[in-house]
């Protein structure tokens, strides 16, 4: 988790990397749902400037995970149950579509690509380094996306990147064992790279709808 002590940022684009590290202090707790996001506090807190923070405000404002409200300013998007169960829908909707194409479409390339992605995801399972597999995890699903080969659907998709990551956190908290992710996803990319479109698209369908029952506590209903 990060420190309230400041931060020191480095690399060539500091909007880039603030955000990536603006990301981090929403995904691990430091910044909560609903949470206004003040540019001068934020600023002295990274050590750039203000213009800096606006620039790297924008990069999570199109990711989804910060929204701007108008006179108000910009917030940590909030998380309703209503939420959970719309971002559940918008991802098994869209990941399916985006498996089922993948499957269509696959080749030797493409299969690869996937399972590398998988592999840097069984590593980091066998690391127990909760925080990078859920990056991965993401990351396999965009890669699906990607290989769909349709253009329109990235761009959908990545629009709901920032709101899933958050949905993914929250998940983890269900996992006391980082294998029961792979084993989550196994089935996932056996379909995609044999060409089963149905079975893949099946598979993905229903990939999220028990996380959003457990986030709202409709498991225990």
């Amino acid at each position: 988790m990060l420190s309230d002590e400041g931060f020191s940022l480095t690399r060539p684009s500091l909007e880039a990397e603030a955000a990536a590290t603006l990301q981090d202090a929403i995904l691990t707790g430091v910044f909560k749902p609903g949470e206004r996001l003040v540019e001068m506090e934020l600023a002295e807190r990274f050590g750039v400037s203000q213009g800096t923070i606006r620039g790297a405000l924008k990069y999570l404002q199109a990711d989804g995970l910060v929204e701007h409200r108008p006179r108000r300013g910009n917030f940590v998007i909030s998380v309703t149950e209503e939420d959970i169960s719309d971002i559940s829908i918008l991802r098994d909707t869209l990941e399916s579509l985006g498996a089922e194409l993948a499957a269509q479409r696959i080749d030797e390339a493409g299969k690869a690509r996937l399972s590398g992605v998988m592999e840097q995801m069984r590593q980091a399972a066998a690391a127990r380094q909760r925080r990078k597999l859920l990056e991965l995890d993401l990351l396999f699903h965009r890669t699906v996306i990607a290989l769909s080969g349709s253009r329109r659907l990235q761009d959908l998709y990545r629009r709901l990147e920032g709101p899933a990551l958050l949905f993914l956190r929250m998940a983890d908290d269900f996992y006391d064992e980082p294998q029961a992710i792979i084993d989550l996803h196994e089935p996932l990319l056996a379909a995609i790279c044999a060409g089963d479109a149905g079975r893949a698209h099946e598979i993905a369908r229903r990939h999220t709808v028990p996380d959003a029952h457990r986030i709202t506590g409709k498991d225990r209903a």
